[in-house]
């Protein structure tokens, strides 16, 4: 699979029939995901290994940006450096108008493989809330039990909503006569990728989950579901 992307108007130029190229790759990868592949079948370093040897490199490239140095690596490049408005050339450092930043850059090995990278555009799909995965704080577990009174966390993107609008929101849907009941006044966090909040009351039965937002930049009502029935006995 190569680089998915798909165009979308580009509204930081002036031109109004601008497009820009948005990728949709979805699969990310933890750097355990790459100790695994690192430490698969005929590898001669184990995953132990692999984790102490990156915690080894890990703190040492730390403890040398921290004395204020710029460490080069063939895959990346780190320097510090400070923003932020000198009066005049008396002037000293203020936390409270300066800011020091760390500033990375592709590092040799990895400059060339754009090259390598296979762009392949498709076509656009609309941006909805989209639901990864339901978490009940209750069972401590995930896709399965709903269990109302207690908490409750979705995860996923484009979560957002706007709490003031009632069409807006997270709602069950039951699956026998299509009653929704919305979560009201329990919600605890409201973000793009994390939604906490206090299940409400619900009768036994089996639910839809549901996520309903309108998007940044967007007019319309769009609503995103959980791929997974859940159900509250």
């Amino acid at each position: 699979m190569g680089l998915e992307f798909y165009l979308a108007p580009n509204n930081m130029t002036a031109d109004t029939e601008d497009y820009m190229a948005i990728s949709s790759n979805t699969n990310s990868y933890s750097i355990e995901d790459v100790f695994d592949h690192m430490t698969r079948e005929g590898s001669t370093i184990t995953k132990a290994e692999a984790l102490a040897s990156f915690e080894e490199i890990s703190q040492g490239i730390i403890n040398l940006i921290r004395q204020g140095n710029a460490v080069v690596t063939p895959l990346f490049n780190i320097r510090s450096g400070i923003s932020g408005v000198f009066e005049d050339e008396d002037d000293n450092f203020d936390p409270n108008r300066h800011q020091v930043r760390i500033n990375l850059s592709v590092g040799s090995r990895l400059r060339p493989i754009t090259a390598e990278i296979d762009p392949q555009k498709i076509k656009a799909r609309e941006r909805q809330p989209d639901l990864e995965y339901f978490y009940d704080d209750a069972t401590d577990t995930k896709n399965d039990v709903i269990t109302p009174g207690r908490g409750a966390r979705i995860v996923g993107e484009l979560l957002k909503f706007d709490e003031d609008d009632p069409t807006q929101g997270i709602f069950f849907v039951n699956k026998d006569d299509a009653s929704e009941t919305p979560v009201d006044e329990s919600i605890l966090k409201n973000k793009p990728g994390e939604l906490i909040f206090i299940v409400p009351t619900l009768p036994a039965g089996i639910y839809r989950l549901e996520v309903r937002s309108i998007i940044f930049n967007t007019t319309e009502l769009r609503t995103g579901a959980l791929s997974h029935e859940l159900t509250v006995s």
